[in-house]
């Protein structure tokens, strides 16, 4: 990159001496490269300081040099040193990307996982970064400080820009466990129906055990007590009632799958359209010619052009692939039809079920008819089912 802003010139040298030729222009100095040996002598790339030094060594081993071709900036302007309004626009097209490169045109945060990233950047930009932001009216350690004193989640941060591109690492602290105020005195109810099939209790009074079935809203621990049963003056008090209670849980699924499928057939013809670009916090809408599918699946794309990725340019496009198919039907073996329905199952399953709960069975029946089939199952898991709730008293005070 220096040599072709400095300039520098392909030689081609001949004579009897080349490779004495060669050690005396070393001996002084001269830097070569790219060297290639010819039937006519020896060509190599050499600067404009390094070629003038060259006449030395030549004149001694009675060796001649020729320029090949020139390249450079030098040899571009003297080349087209008349052209004035080219200049003019060379030189302009020079000071915009100076003036660009002056301004961050993108924002990347990494490493951020419980906290959201659109969080980040409004905070960001009440502070000072924001895409098209002044690069050097932004302060990084200032901003770092800000950022570990608003975010408690933000362990350890480090803010650094290359070029037109600002990356903010973040490194989380493990969250903290929800504070409990055991001054509240609660109960504890059951937030499924189940077969209750472990109970582990650190306050108030037990209500179900192992084995007991119990509905949703039942009460499980008890924060009403009473000190002295046996008393006629007996006092109730209310705790603080908290316990962590199992239980096997029942889920019946019933669906069909039909043997006649309507599936998608990808012609394989695409068709691609830009549909705007955004410049800055500007968004620019492009003529769209159309798009000739029926049917189609899209994909769109954004992308920033720029240099190496530390460069981009205040400029991100919206690009869209559109790809046709055809409705059709296709006919299911009763073996897909189980591959498909047992899918069916898994998709629903990992979509409906925490991943905290286990799921310890499955029992699939199947029943072919003339036109589906029907699928019958049972999943039974084991769970977590309880829950606390305030109760709505004024504790009574223990003498």
């Amino acid at each position: 990159m220096l040599d072709t802003v400095k300039g520098y010139v392909r030689v081609q040298a001949t004579g009897f001496n080349i490779e004495r030729f060669i050690n005396m222009a070393a001996f002084h100095g001269v830097y070569i490269w790219d060297a290639q040996c010819t039937p006519a002598g020896i060509e190599f790339n050499v600067s404009i300081k390094g070629f003038k030094k060259l006449k030395i060594s030549a004149r001694k081993t009675k060796c001649r040099t020729k320029i090949i071709k020139k390249y450079g900036l030098p040899f571009f302007i003297f080349r087209y040193r008349k052209r004035k309004i080219l200049a003019l626009g060379i030189l302009f097209f020079v000071l915009g990307l100076f003036l660009l490169s002056s301004f961050i045109w993108r924002i990347d945060i990494e490493g951020n996982d419980r906290l959201a990233t659109e969080t980040m950047m409004v905070f960001l930009e009440e502070n000072g970064l924001s895409v098209g932001a002044f690069k050097p009216r932004i302060n990084e350690a200032d901003l770092q400080q800000a950022l570990l004193l608003s975010f408690q989640e933000i362990n350890w941060v480090e803010i650094h820009t290359r070029g037109t591109r600002t990356i903010i690492e973040v490194s989380e602290s493990l969250p903290l466990p929800p504070e409990i105020n055991r001054q509240i005195p609660t109960n504890v109810y059951a937030t499924e129906d189940g077969l209750v099939t472990r109970v582990t209790t650190w306050g108030g009074a037990p209500m179900v055990k192992q084995g007991d079935i119990v509905r949703q809203g039942d009460l499980l621990v008890s924060g009403r007590l009473e000190l002295s049963p046996d008393m006629p003056d007996n006092q109730i008090v209310y705790v603080h009632a908290q316990a962590e209670v199992w239980a096997r849980r029942y889920h019946p699924m019933e669906f069909s799958v039909p043997f006649v499928q309507q599936e998608k057939a990808f012609t394989g013809e695409t068709f691609t359209t830009r549909h705007f670009l955004l410049l800055g916090n500007y968004q620019v809408n492009l003529p769209n010619s159309g798009n000739p599918f029926v049917s189609y699946d899209r994909i769109t794309t954004y992308s920033q052009p720029g240099a190496n990725g530390n460069f981009p340019l205040p400029i991100v496009m919206g690009t869209s692939l559109y790809s046709e198919f055809m409705w059709q039907e296709r006919s299911l073996t009763l073996d897909e039809a189980v591959m498909l329905a047992e899918t069916m199952i898994t998709n629903r399953l990992l979509r409906e079920f925490d991943i905290n709960i286990d799921i310890i069975n499955k029992r699939i029946e199947y029943k072919e008819s003339t036109d589906a089939l029907l699928v019958s199952a049972l999943i039974t898991t084991h769970e977590r089912i309880d829950k606390q709730v305030p109760i709505p008293v004024e504790p009574p005070q223990i003498p």
